[in-house]
């Protein structure tokens, strides 16, 4: 049973790598499934076995990147959230996925610049239960810290967090991210509210 589900994970993982290959070089709309299992060594039919269709394998691709970064966070409601560990988050666990991961992040990031792609991979997300968990945790982050609208805020940190690290992966040469990301965190860290 063990080696069979690990064929099965080196299977997906052929799968994965051959679509997010073609979607590079011809397109997530131009890609067609045969192209894919092609690509994967397989057949057609295999395919289907793995993912019903191109969509879930992009939304499997999309949600496991986000996922593996999110799981580094707290997973459960006792243990808090504080600024030391968003530090960690965002300058040791953002910094080094995209350092290792340069050519999938960037793949996604033109991939998810297409609006309907965004669309269905962000209402994916937002139903992942990661995802709920880390809008929770860093509400309560921002709400600890005193801010008026936490809720707000974390559409802020999110919405800044991924205009940085696109600029990073899109334009690397002009981005001292190190840097902007240590003036990121330290921004928030250090912002005092007024009582």
């Amino acid at each position: 049973m063990i080696k069979r589900d690990k064929q099965k994970e080196i299977t997906k993982s052929r799968i994965r790598k051959s679509a997010l290959t073609l979607f590079s070089v011809d397109g997530y709309f131009q890609t067609s499934i045969a192209e894919i299992s092609t690509g994967a060594h397989i057949s057609k039919g295999l395919f289907y076995h793995y993912y019903s269709s191109k969509e879930s394998l992009f939304m499997e691709i999309v949600l496991e990147h986000v996922e593996l970064l999110l799981n580094s966070l707290p997973q459960n409601n006792e243990e808090d959230f504080n600024d030391d560990k968003l530090d960690y988050f965002i300058n040791k666990v953002i910094l080094s996925s995209l350092d290792k991961d340069k050519t999938h992040w960037k793949i996604l990031i033109l991939l998810l610049s297409q609006q309907i792609l965004y669309e269905t991979a962000f209402s994916y997300l937002t139903k992942s239960n990661t995802f709920i968990e880390y809008e929770r945790m860093l509400c309560r982050f921002f709400k600890e810290k005193g801010y008026e609208n936490p809720d707000i805020e974390v559409k802020l940190f999110t919405s800044s967090l991924m205009g940085i690290c696109i600029q990073y992966i899109t334009n690397p040469s002009d981005m001292p991210i190190k840097k902007i990301m240590n003036q990121f965190t330290s921004n928030i860290i250090t912002k005092r509210i007024k009582p």
